[in-house]
């Protein structure tokens, strides 16, 4: 196999690899301990982490309004910061690999092996 085929070869699996991650789903934990859905590297959803918080919400408002001086800790804080960081993190990575394997794959299909000294070019053999 010539080095360049290897290349082209090499970089298309990276660029699906980088696809894939981009595809696959986030999921992150903060300092609740439970782990929630952030979406992909394609789409951002937060609900799961949105629901969390406004159930912690609720829950402290009961606890207030029946009285009671104190409140649950809010095991939900920092979800959606979690999120956020599991994004970013999977995108840069995603998007990064994405285009520095396309861009690899398109030039050794696209960029020309320079003439040597002595040897016809490859058209005219």
């Amino acid at each position: 196999m010539k080095p360049r085929t290897f290349v082209a070869i090499a970089a298309f699996a990276v660029a699906l690899g980088a696809l894939i991650l981009l595809g696959v789903p986030v999921k992150a934990t903060a300092s609740g301990g439970q782990s929630v859905a952030c979406g992909s590297g394609f789409h951002t959803d937060t609900s799961q982490a949105e629901h969390a918080a406004n159930v912690n919400a609720l829950t402290n408002a009961y606890a207030a309004d029946a009285g009671a001086g104190w409140a649950l800790p809010d095991g939900t804080k920092g979800y959606q910061a979690a999120c956020d960081s599991a994004l970013s993190t999977r995108r840069g990575f995603g998007w990064g690999l994405l285009a520095l394997g396309g861009v690899v794959f398109i030039g050794a299909l696209v960029v020309q092996r320079p003439a040597q000294a002595g040897r016809p070019p490859a058209s005219a053999a």
